[in-house]
């Protein structure tokens, strides 16, 4: 099962930090790929990716869901699309005067491809999850 972590410094306030990690519609436009957000209710969202893969690109819908969140420390969530699930935490830890924070992510690919895209997915998790974390010190820190 491809796992990805990123542990990466914000130059803002645990508090701002926490705000926005905790929007899903924010969040979720840190997300690479993320085409749009549809929040459903204040623990769920839809996001509708596309997905590049090799030549190919291909359009995701996935279920997003809040399962867990201890305000200014940690949150859980999962995603759930046709061909994978994907569970995820994020974690801040206050560092002076910016926030030191580590997202990991897995996903677990379902049906007939799983094999392939779990390959697929080991090869481009850790960019992916690069990716994210500079989305979101660009956005705090921007």
């Amino acid at each position: 099962m491809p796992e990805g972590t990123a542990t990466f410094e914000v130059h803002a306030p645990i508090e701002r930090v926490w705000a926005f990690v905790s929007d899903m519609r924010k969040i979720g436009g840190c997300v690479p790929g993320v085409q749009s957000v549809e929040i459903l209710d204040e623990t769920r969202a839809r996001w509708n990716l596309k997905v590049k893969i090799g030549p190919l690109s291909q359009d995701i819908e996935v279920l997003t869901e809040t399962l867990e969140q201890v305000p200014l420390k940690h949150g859980k969530f999962r995603g759930q699309a046709e061909n994978m699930d994907i569970t995820g935490t994020i974690d801040l830890a206050p560092d002076g005067k910016s926030t030191k924070v580590t997202y990991t992510m897995t996903v677990q690919a379902k049906g007939p491809l799983a094999r392939i895209m779990d390959n697929f997915m080991k090869t481009r998790l850790k960019g992916q999850t690069e990716e994210f974390a500079t989305n979101i010190k660009k956005s705090l820190e921007g």
